[in-house]
């Protein structure tokens, strides 16, 4: 399967148009989505277990938030803590299902939220489901033999600026990869 990621602002999106690929990402991630949540919940880093000054500092940390929503999923619906989970993984699915029905496509970050709409200026495909994640050093600018444009790639992808896909210096193409990681 072939994965399509999209850039906007600084920031990376998977792009899923279809069930069947929103399946396969589900398949590679939910395990490990809540793994760290589980953990929190089975050692006893639980919110009763917190202080209010704790739990203040604990609010912005993904692990506890998604703990948070299995404990409340599974008190809504009266049943275990991996139910909780379950119900929770249920309901985000559900709702990405749907975002592809009324908007063709979902967007999914690398922490798992998602959108119904991106403004993408780049984009990567690859074969795995590895988001980009791009260096200064794979930067490369390229003019073929005897030509006179120049092109620029970072990694596994070649820069666009709008629909420009080459410059007429080196210098301009170099500058057109470098702000992509300078967002």
């Amino acid at each position: 399967m072939e994965w399509l990621f999209v850039y906007e602002n600084g920031g990376w999106w998977l792009k899923i148009d279809n069930t069947e690929q929103l399946t396969e990402y589900h398949k590679k991630t939910d395990r490990s989505r809540y793994e760290g949540a589980l953990k929190m919940y089975t050692s006893g880093e639980r919110p009763e277990n917190m202080s209010l000054e704790e739990r203040i500092k604990m609010a912005g940390n993904r692990d506890y938030q998604y703990m948070i929503g299995a404990i409340m999923q599974a008190r809504n619906l009266e049943c275990s803590i991996l139910d909780g989970f379950r119900a929770m993984n249920i309901e985000i699915g559900m709702a990405e299902l749907n975002t592809i029905k009324e908007c063709g496509a979902v967007y999914i970050n690398k922490a798992g939220g998602h959108t119904f709409r991106v403004h993408e200026t780049q984009f990567c495909r690859r074969k795995e489901l590895i988001f980009p994640d791009f260096k200064i050093e794979d930067i490369r600018v390229k003019q073929f033999q005897g030509g006179c444009h120049w092109y620029a790639y970072i990694g596994d992808m070649q820069v666009r600026n709008g629909g420009e896909l080459k410059w007429n210096t080196e210098t301009a193409a170099r500058k057109a990869a470098e702000s992509i990681l300078n967002c």
